[in-house]
């Protein structure tokens, strides 16, 4: 309904293509194909390589589509992809769009918001503010990536909190969070405002706290100070020395609440750093850190306002980020006394 039109107009009448209206696709004189398929019947697009992909509203396709048929199919010729769409909360498109945001060469994204292009007269954008609540209007014309979950990051947006930079003179601090699946520590640079900046991540799967100790050393060598999981005192993933104890034996410093601070003392103290009370942003995220960044996207709260922690892969990278932010920017909270008159 959309792009066919245009290939029609393009080359009707046109002596290097002829177009075939019944397949919507175009052949050109040097025997190349240009066709438009539909993803609902996915069987239907398995066939020949293909030399470049256009694959459009990639969050309403079945989830094997992509990986399962097209990418074989583009595998032999190492075609080139462009995946877009609208997104639908945190599925497909929003993995891609990650990807793009990674050191990875071979990704690249961008989001572009429908209200910036020049093609929705203003008057019809406010006509659709008020009509559409307030998640639906940004995931629709602002392209935002939204859920209608409980975020337990819920003062975290992309847009303000994920940034780079250059100057990493700073106090220097690493958080572990010890799991088999997935070991996870996270490097921050903290400022001498209370500004601290997640610059980058080790997630190892399958895997010990001497392997991530040797990870730590060989990625960031010079930072002493950990703060790991404080049940790590009690034993180890793997064996009878205790996590801490291998990490002293690292020539690490660890520093760790004697008992495990709540789910809701670490959500509480991250969100104040995210944006304080005064709208002003105190943490920030490099575009490196994938799964800090998913984790402060994904994870949610469970109904008593901790932790939810059903999704195996995730939380992980959350609990390393928010073990050492607790300990050293707790919230305060005020004494309070009752009098009996």
């Amino acid at each position: 309904m959309i792009a066919f039109p245009l290939l029609r107009q393009i080359f009707r009448g046109r002596l290097d293509g002829s177009v075939n209206e019944s397949n919507l696709s175009i052949t050109l004189n040097n025997g190349a194909e240009i066709s438009i398929k539909g993803a609902d019947n996915e069987d239907n697009l398995r066939g020949v390589g293909l030399t470049r992909a256009v694959v459009d509203e990639v969050d309403y396709m079945k989830p094997h589509v992509i990986p399962e048929i097209l990418m074989p199919m583009m595998a032999d010729k190492q075609a080139p992809a462009m995946f877009i769409g609208t997104p639908d909360s945190y599925k497909q498109l929003y993995e891609y769009y990650n990807k793009g945001q990674s050191n990875d060469p071979e990704w690249m994204s961008w989001q572009f918001k429908t209200i910036d292009s020049g093609y929705v007269e203003t008057q019809e954008i406010e006509k659709l503010k008020s009509r559409m609540d307030e998640r639906v209007f940004r995931q629709e014309m602002e392209a935002s990536f939204e859920t209608v979950g409980n975020r337990a990051a819920y003062n975290f947006d992309r847009n303000v909190n994920v940034k780079d930079t250059d100057d990493l003179s700073s106090t220097k601090w690493v958080g572990i969070d010890f799991n088999v699946d997935y070991m996870s520590a996270v490097a921050v640079c903290e400022y001498t405002d209370g500004t601290v900046h997640y610059y980058d991540e080790i997630r190892l799967a399958n895997s010990n706290t001497t392997e991530m100790a040797k990870a730590m050393r060989d990625k960031w060598n010079g930072i002493v100070e950990v703060y790991p999981d404080p049940a790590g005192k009690a034993r180890s993933t793997t064996s009878s020395v205790s996590d801490h104890d291998i990490l002293r034996d690292y020539g690490y410093q660890v520093i760790a609440r004697k008992a495990h601070p709540s789910h809701r003392d670490r959500i509480n103290a991250l969100n104040a750093k995210l944006l304080n009370a005064k709208d002003e942003v105190k943490m920030t995220v490099s575009p490196s850190c994938i799964e800090l960044i998913k984790d402060l996207e994904l994870c949610q709260r469970d109904k008593n306002g901790g932790l939810d922690k059903s999704d195996i892969k995730r939380t992980h990278a959350f609990d390393a980020a928010t073990y050492g932010l607790e300990y050293r920017h707790p919230i305060h909270k005020p004494e309070t006394r009752t009098f009996i008159v």
